[in-house]
């Protein structure tokens, strides 16, 4: 069982990025991540102003998906341009969620791999927010993880690897999180997103390794959590 002396809600990016999701929905979407105080809500870019404004003075933060979200194959160039975007919009943008570019790493292009991880975090970190990149482990190969976390673990602006997007072909697994566990242990916080339905799961990848998670299904986690302990 979960316990320590961070509130438990403070572990989820409340996220709804459905394509279809309408203003009315993101609206509540936001109001109520703000009723259960996550640690961050994640919603469709083009509502971020608006995010800004109900969030303001509420101890949650705004996690932004820029980098050609969900496959990572804009330019560098692009790339920046979004988070030079997103940095200007102050600091209720608290977190950066990078989708690195998954092409070059299936091309086995590391070198333009590494230089565009570096390239990315370091405005993040000036800006002093929370950088993360997503390597999209459902698409990748252990050896691929292996060889994407290793050059993460030495690049000081990155605080997270993260598992994926959400929009993968398949659900993040536990043998994801113990491979990048396998590199990354002591050097970076590891996210998990992509099909995290139940407190069961929380606990599961909490055991190996994982500290925050971004998930659709955060209020029916937390209530599970929460009716757990009232008995």
């Amino acid at each position: 069982m979960i316990s320590n002396k961070t509130e438990f809600s403070k572990r989820f990016d409340n996220t709804l990025l459905k394509p279809e999701a309408t203003w009315e929905e993101i609206v509540s979407f936001i109001d109520e991540t703000v009723e259960y105080n996550f640690r961050n809500v994640v919603v469709p870019w083009y509502a971020i102003p608006y995010a800004i404004e109900r969030v303001k003075n509420t101890g949650v933060g705004i996690n932004v998906g820029p980098g050609s979200f969900p496959f990572g194959f804009a330019s560098t160039e692009m790339k920046m341009k979004e988070i030079e975007y997103y940095l200007s919009l102050g600091e209720a943008v608290t977190d950066f969620d990078i989708v690195i570019n998954i092409s070059a790493v299936k091309s086995g292009n590391w070198d333009y791999v590494e230089k565009e991880i570096i390239t990315l975090s370091e405005p993040v970190k000036k800006g002093k927010r929370i950088c993360k990149l997503i390597i999209e482990t459902s698409r990748l190969t252990d050896e691929e993880i292996l060889r994407v976390c290793k050059i993460l673990g030495n690049v000081p602006t990155v605080d997270f690897v993260k598992t994926g997007t959400g929009f993968g072909p398949r659900d993040t697994s536990y043998h994801d999180v113990e491979v990048i566990n396998s590199v990354v242990s002591g050097k970076k916080s590891i996210k998990v997103s992509g099909g995290v339905r139940t407190l069961e799961q929380v606990e599961k990848f909490t055991e190996l390794g994982a500290s925050v998670f971004g998930s659709s299904s955060s209020v029916s986690i937390v209530n599970e959590y929460n009716g757990r302990r009232l008995i």
